[in-house]
């Protein structure tokens, strides 16, 4: 998917931190909302070797890697035709605070 593409740090918003991430162009463009902002919670489940570094607003500190990723597969139907498929956080190494979370639907 990515290997052959070039990479770029972004930095990547969540309501308890950010976090740094690579991600290719077309990624980009893709989880872009039109605000200059590009956020975890739209984005959905990284692999942790994506992560450079991550910020934590509860310990005001950042650290190098990955956040704690956490995920289910409720496969959960929310109205008619639509089924909650996956939802999941990236959670703070240190003090388990959730950075963000994000849900992913068949629609």
């Amino acid at each position: 998917m990515y290997k052959n593409e070039d990479l770029e740090e972004k930095k990547v918003l969540g309501s308890g931190g950010y976090a740094f991430v690579n991600l290719t162009e077309d990624e980009e463009l893709k989880f872009n909302l039109g605000v200059p902002h590009l956020f975890l919670g739209n984005i959905g489940r990284l692999d942790k070797t994506r992560f450079t570094r991550y910020y934590c607003n509860k310990c005001g500190k950042e650290y190098p890697g990955f956040p704690i990723i956490t995920y289910e597969n409720p496969n959960e139907e929310i109205t008619k035709d639509v089924i909650l498929l996956e939802k999941g956080e990236y959670k703070c190494k240190i003090c388990k605070n959730i950075i963000a979370q994000y849900r992913k639907f068949n629609k």
